[in-house]
């Protein structure tokens, strides 16, 4: 079975005495994550096609190849609904979990479809092959899993959960903050979910077989679109559109902007205004040009949906791990426009706008 790549972009000017950050990161199912992190400005930069005095981004990828059990249990012995508080390092999402006895922070990730725990914390767990990793220029390793007993995140509970093992220090390193992996949605199965970043809060609702919610005394949810979603390796996509045209893009919590394909049409990128042009790294291969922009004419479940920053990139390696065509990728800049409703079993999405805000 084949799984996509983590797409890791670094707003990082770099000095001659560093060098570009390792691809690191194996998911072992589709998803994208994008993580923008900027760091103070340095005079020389010794990156392969980045001129100095100019800020790069640089890209690391993998593929992992797996199998598709995510070994979780649960949750039914949970609360029919619980509100989670999350904290932010800058635009990541994370809330507080505990793993058998370690706790501590994990990023809130809709762009993994499983549990991913950080290395560093975890070198004593018993972990085997089941994969491999391969690298944006083709590199190929291979994958360790392992499986974690119990992991608790305020009132929620799953037990028996299979997950992949993968360094993360380049993210505690430009963030500053201790992370213990990743929490993705293959936890959430079967549930409705309210993503509310805004106050800084993750609501979960247990659903029964027909997407109802089991508790009868929770406040309805009031939107002014909805949206059908669709799910592909318990990765989420929606369907906008854009200057006309009828786009694919996935869902990504994990993502602290949202992307878009250098390759749209060109009916797509007529609509896009350009701020400002980047050095694109990828590991092992030459510096390409990466556009920032931002999104004018971009809509989901017919409504218009304003001031959408974006970065515009290639996607065609993306595309190819998928093996579907993926036009682009949702991110911090999108769920904060309002609380963002997603019922795992009708598979719909629902948006309340934050309405001091517009749109």
């Amino acid at each position: 079975m084949r799984h996509a790549r983590r797409l890791t972009v670094y707003q990082s000017p770099v000095t001659s005495h560093q060098s570009p950050v390792p691809s690191h990161l194996s998911i072992a199912a589709l998803f994208v994550f994008l993580i923008l992190l900027s760091c103070p400005a340095y005079p020389h930069n010794s990156l392969s096609g980045c001129k100095p005095g100019t800020i790069c981004y640089v890209i690391n990828g993998t593929i992992t190849i797996t199998t598709s059990e995510t070994g979780v249990s649960g949750p039914a012995a949970n609360p029919d609904e619980i509100t989670i508080p999350l904290k932010r390092a800058g635009r990541l999402l994370m809330m507080e979990a505990r793993i058998d006895n370690e706790t501590g922070n994990f990023i809130f990730d809709t762009g993994s479809s499983k549990l991913v725990l950080n290395s560093t914390y975890f070198r004593k767990y018993v972990s085997m092959e089941s994969g491999e990793r391969g690298g944006i220029t083709g590199g190929v390793a291979s994958v360790r899993q392992t499986k974690v007993s119990r992991i608790q995140i305020s009132g929620f509970t799953c037990t028996n959960v299979l997950a992949d093992m993968a360094d993360l220090g380049h993210i505690e390193n430009r963030r500053g903050v201790k992370i213990l992996g990743l929490l993705g949605l293959s936890l959430l199965k079967n549930m409705e979910i309210i993503i509310d970043v805004r106050h800084n809060e993750l609501h979960l609702y247990r659903l029964d077989r027909k997407g109802e919610r089991i508790s009868k005394n929770s406040m309805e949810f009031i939107s002014d679109i909805s949206q059908k979603v669709q799910m592909f390796q318990d990765i989420l996509f929606v369907s906008p559109t854009i200057g006309g045209k009828i786009l694919s893009f996935c869902l990504d919590t994990g993502a602290e902007s949202n992307v878009i394909s250098s390759a749209s049409p060109k009916k797509v990128m007529n609509t896009v205004s350009i701020t400002r042009r980047s050095g694109l790294v990828g590991s092992g291969r030459p510096s390409t040009d990466a556009l920032y922009g931002t999104l004018n004419d971009f809509a989901l479940g017919g409504q218009q949906i304003s001031l959408m920053q974006t970065i515009i990139t290639n996607l065609d390696n993306m595309s190819a791990a998928f093996g579907l065509s993926v036009d682009g990728m949702l991110g911090f800049d999108f769920f904060s426009k309002g609380q963002i409703c997603i019922n795992l079993v009708k598979l719909e999405m629902k948006i309340s706008f934050n309405k001091s805000e517009g749109n």
